[in-house]
């Protein structure tokens, strides 16, 4: 195709790596791989949307929230959850060791009923002719008591910010905590964490058993009734849908361990209601590595994660619709302006040629170096407009200029993304530099572990904490055995997309942005083969094999 008036210029992109910042081409060129219409059935019990950075998460939420009318987004930085963090009353309590996840429980459902009724109704009256007219919807059926006595208690909630109720049942709960303490144990004095820890085991218990009592009292009856005339009464139009939409739990809204805890409290709360509601759907967007970090330390007695990974959509891309990406965003950004045929990647990009007889797709060739998922192809043809600009088509020595860019850059992103869990990987993972495309893992050798730790161990951006460092201190005195570390190391570099894994010559090479996140280090010995993704090849200096 001729596009002779089309000019790339280094302004142009075809997108945000941000969908909060993609509004220009989010909706035309968005590509449904199924998950959307899974994500609208109400009927359809999964909930969880799970998925690595980039891979569309927040994307599919703004395509719920453009196509339909109900929609309630609840952030959990608008939440105020730092005021249960903050909470004297509470952390007494917790330090003692009273369970609280119940508690937790009924925070959500409560955010989650109040939401829903204030969405429902609308501007319906804030005063005692609401409850009136809720009154006569249910009429005088005893069954209703608690849903009535719940709305009647927290019927001023319903037109106030979400913040205003969080704080409101916290509240609640901090007073009868304090009053069972006052009545019960007078001579504890103040309430909170340094308190906590001067009691004995013998207070301890006394306090946790107290405190057990008044969490175990809380309106679960009372939220499970109004949960039931909400199905039955109140939302009986199969037609209207309601959907409570989640995101940005990644970002840090409260103190790492209690944010575990509540976000899982909110699947468990998540579940439920999408079960209890026929037309109403939650769905919570979670990163993979922030869900494996809930279940790994929430997991307690009972804990099932089947339950949750059946109840979980894995984000995940093919070749195929990536390319369909790309294409949709090419020809936005072509065609409107400068011709009335459909423009793809083809048509705007030369083949890779590797030698006279064999040219690959340049759209191949740029998936190739991705993690399978949208934002790093888009970023990777953003590259390379910046370095095509002027030129009427993007070559192949623009391709390879920006690819050293991308690599670069995508090498940034991977190490922001897993820097909660491994704030070392960025010096840890030098030990690939110069390294061939694939290798066996034998090739760590004892020397150059040892020589990859004590580089590390002097770097001055070395985060002295965790696991990583602790292994590191271990191999360079001594006290750490080489093959666990060269396996642990292995097993972290695959989890994080770094490296594929080909564990024997029966089996394919594994990524863990396609089979998921983790391998067991069963699966890895010496013979294995470790093959260093293609988006990091320039990055470390990786030299590809001769075409032929």
């Amino acid at each position: 195709m001729s596009l002779q008036k089309f000019v790339f210029k280094n302004s142009q992109t075809i997108g945000a790596a941000a969908a909060e910042q993609d509004k220009r081409y989010l909706y035309d060129c968005f590509v449904d791989t199924g998950v959307l219409e899974t994500l609208l059935d109400c009927e359809d019990h999964r909930c969880i949307l799970d998925g690595r950075t980039g891979a569309g998460k927040s994307a599919l939420i703004a395509m719920i929230c453009e196509q339909q009318e109900h929609v309630i987004p609840i952030g959990a930085n608008s939440l105020s959850l730092e005021y249960i963090a903050n909470s004297n009353i509470i952390n007494f309590f917790a330090e003692a060791g009273t369970n609280l996840n119940l508690f937790y429980r009924l925070l959500w459902r409560h955010v989650f009923v109040v939401e829903i009724l204030g969405e429902k109704f609308g501007s319906a009256p804030k005063t005692q002719g609401f409850s009136g007219w809720i009154r006569n919807c249910l009429g005088k059926n005893e069954n209703h008591r608690m849903a009535l006595d719940y709305l009647s208690d927290w019927s001023d909630s319903f037109w106030k910010e979400t913040d205003h109720r969080v704080k409101e049942v916290t509240h609640k709960l901090e007073k009868d905590l304090g009053g069972v303490v006052t009545t019960k144990l007078p001579k504890i004095g103040d309430l909170n964490l340094t308190a906590a820890r001067k009691l004995t085991e013998e207070q301890k218990a006394e306090v946790s058993h107290l405190g057990q009592e008044v969490v175990n009292k809380v309106q679960i009856k009372e939220l499970n009734a109004i949960v039931k005339v909400l199905d039955e009464i109140l939302l009986t139009d199969r037609q209207k849908k309601y959907y409570l939409v989640i995101d940005k739990l990644d970002e840090d809204w409260v103190e790492e361990k209690l944010r575990f805890r509540l976000i899982r409290e909110l699947i468990e709360t998540g579940m439920a209601f999408t079960n209890q509601i026929s037309n109403v759907k939650v769905v919570i967007s979670l990163r993979n590595d922030l869900l494996d970090r809930v279940y790994r330390y929430t997991r307690d007695t009972g804990f099932q994660e089947e339950k949750y990974t059946d109840s979980s959509i894995k984000l995940l891309w093919t070749k195929r619709q990536l390319i369909e990406v790309l294409d949709n965003r090419i020809n936005k950004l072509v065609k409107n302006k400068y011709t009335n045929k459909l423009v793809s990647s083809t048509d705007v990009m030369r083949g890779v040629k590797f030698n006279k007889y064999q040219v690959q797709l340049a759209s191949e060739y740029m998936i190739e170096r991705t993690l399978l998922r949208p934002r790093d192809l888009i970023q990777f043809f953003n590259t390379c407009i910046e370095q095509a600009d002027g030129e009427i088509i993007i070559s192949n020595h623009a391709l390879f200029e920006a690819e050293g860019i991308y690599s670069r850059g995508r090498f940034r992103a991977l190490i922001d993304e897993w820097f909660g869990i491994y704030p070392n990987l960025g010096l840890i993972s030098q030990i690939l530099r110069g390294m061939p495309p694939k290798f066996l893992v034998g090739k760590f050798t004892k020397e150059s572990l040892e020589d990859g730790c004590l580089q590390a161990l002097t770097n001055s951006d070395l985060r002295r904490e965790g696991k990583w460092y602790e292994e590191m201190n271990g191999i360079v005195e001594e006290r750490f055995s080489v093959d666990t570390y060269r396996i642990n190391l292995v097993s972290r570099l695959y989890k994080v997309g770094l490296i594929g894994l080909k564990s024997n010559n029966s089996m394919p090479v594994s990524w863990s942005f396609i089979r998921g996140s983790s391998i067991s280090k069963a699966e890895i010995f010496d013979e294995s083969e470790v093959h260093i993704q293609k988006a990091f090849w320039r990055y470390f200096g990786v030299k590809p094999p001769t075409k032929r």
